[in-house]
């Protein structure tokens, strides 16, 4: 009777024990695959939020530029009047990259203008 009892202790404890380590490996796969979904979300989220900020400061750059032509300035004229070198400002006006405040503030102000920011409630449809 000892024996039977000692053996059904040491196997429970063997089958917890198995039990125990592939509860542990489900778990750390599916930590992993949240993780990486995780993941794929925030990458998701953060490509939104680029396209959305670049469509947005290529309609800021856009203004610049037409105010720049209107008052009959070349990129040269910008550059000696902000510091930015022509090649740098020729990369700003094609709207392909999302410029500094810094950088917008320089070309608005040569232009005489300002840049304004507001925070708004909510998220912009």
């Amino acid at each position: 009777m000892k024996k039977i009892i000692i053996y059904d202790i040491i196997h429970e404890k063997q089958t917890r024990g198995k039990y125990m380590k592939y509860n542990l490996e489900m778990n750390k796969m599916d930590y992993q695959k949240e993780k990486e979904n995780r993941k794929k979300r925030l990458e998701a989220y953060a490509e939104e939020i680029q396209k959305s900020t670049l469509k947005k400061s290529a309609e800021v750059i856009e203004q610049l530029v037409e105010e720049r032509h209107r008052q009959g300035m070349t990129q040269q004229d910008l550059s000696d009047l902000t510091g930015l070198l022509p090649p740098n400002l020729a990369r700003l006006e094609s709207g392909t990259r999302v410029p500094t405040l810094v950088v917008l503030e320089k070309y608005a102000s040569a232009l005489g203008m300002h840049i304004e920011i507001k925070i708004c409630e909510g998220t912009e449809e």
